[in-house]
């Protein structure tokens, strides 16, 4: 099995990334994609298997998340998918809005959630970040956020089911049990 290397974008990742997000969706979905090159408040991160991470050829995006600061619980409702209530998150000098987490369904298991998740902890804890923040879809298939999370010290703060059949969920196979989620993180400051 091939190393993991995390990198950040590059131009021409924009639509290999869509592509790897909008597979998550229901059919007919789609998603555009910010790379973030030019805003210091946005940090995109890739994984890439390491043997072509430095090379210039294309290579299979494995994973992709990001990391948009904010100095105000508002600014962050604003830009969060779910939720749209400021009162819903802790108070913070700095929040650090997660984004854009998805991993190849043939690369699952590997860490690469893992991986690009603390490496966004450490880049946000060095700029400042005092509260980590995740609305994300819950849902029932092995690759849910909700484990990644929970396995970070994340709490889920706030929940609402998702009403839809089970036929209309690129997830869950019988019921659906998808729920929207907030889930938050707090940064320890120095002992």
């Amino acid at each position: 099995m091939n190393e993991i290397a995390i990198r950040d974008p590059r131009p021409g990742d924009a639509e290999p990334l869509e592509a790897l997000i909008t597979s998550h969706f229901s059919e007919g979905s789609s998603y555009g994609v910010d790379l973030g090159l030019d805003d210091p408040t946005y940090r995109v991160l890739v994984a890439v298997e390491a043997d072509t991470a430095d090379s210039d050829s294309e290579s299979a995006i494995l994973g992709v998340m990001a990391l948009r600061e904010f100095a105000d619980s508002s600014a962050v409702a604003d830009e969060m998918y779910f939720f749209d209530d400021p009162d819903l998150l802790p108070g913070a000098e700095l929040y650090g809005h997660l984004e854009m987490g998805y991993v190849a369904e043939a690369a699952t298991g590997r860490g690469i959630g893992s991986r690009l998740l603390e490496r966004l902890h450490a880049i946000g804890a060095e700029r400042g970040v005092d509260l980590f923040v995740a609305d994300s879809w819950y849902h029932g298939g092995d690759d849910s956020p909700e484990k990644l999370f929970d396995g970070h010290g994340y709490e889920t703060v706030h929940r609402d089911p998702i009403d839809r059949p089970a036929a209309e969920c690129p997830k869950c196979e019988v019921e659906c049990v998808c729920e929207s989620a907030l889930a938050v993180r707090r940064v320890e400051g120095p002992s």
